[in-house]
């Protein structure tokens, strides 16, 4: 069985767009943004009660692990003047916002420390 150049598919070309592997910048803005948005909903979940599952203690947490799988550089978490902040979250009544915080304030000081 003979195939003439008619009956092959055409031959593939190496036009596809390769995805840029450069890890994505966070600028300091978002970083103070993240950072008050988890602050503001402390102060509210803490007005309503430290044992209470309150949606601001939700968000309040869901803001922290966002910012701990953000690639944060040495510089934007001074720039930024992160952890005061956080060291005050560490010191929340609520368990959750407590905990998380801390695990944040641990994750940044070695990222500190690695540099």
């Amino acid at each position: 069985m003979v195939f003439s150049s008619d009956d092959l598919p055409p031959q593939l070309t190496k036009d596809v767009k390769r995805r840029n592997r450069k890890r994505r910048t966070v600028r300091s803005k978002d970083v103070e943004e993240l950072i008050s948005v988890a602050t503001r909903a402390a102060h509210i979940a803490r007005d309503k009660g430290f044992h209470v599952v309150s949606p601001e203690a939700i968000r309040c947490v869901e803001v922290l692990r966002i910012m701990r799988s953000l690639p944060l550089t040495p510089r934007l978490i001074t720039k930024t003047n992160a952890l005061p902040t956080l060291q005050f979250l560490a010191t929340n009544g609520n368990p959750k916002i407590r905990s998380e915080s801390k695990s944040l304030l641990c994750h940044l000081k070695g990222v500190l420390a690695s540099s």
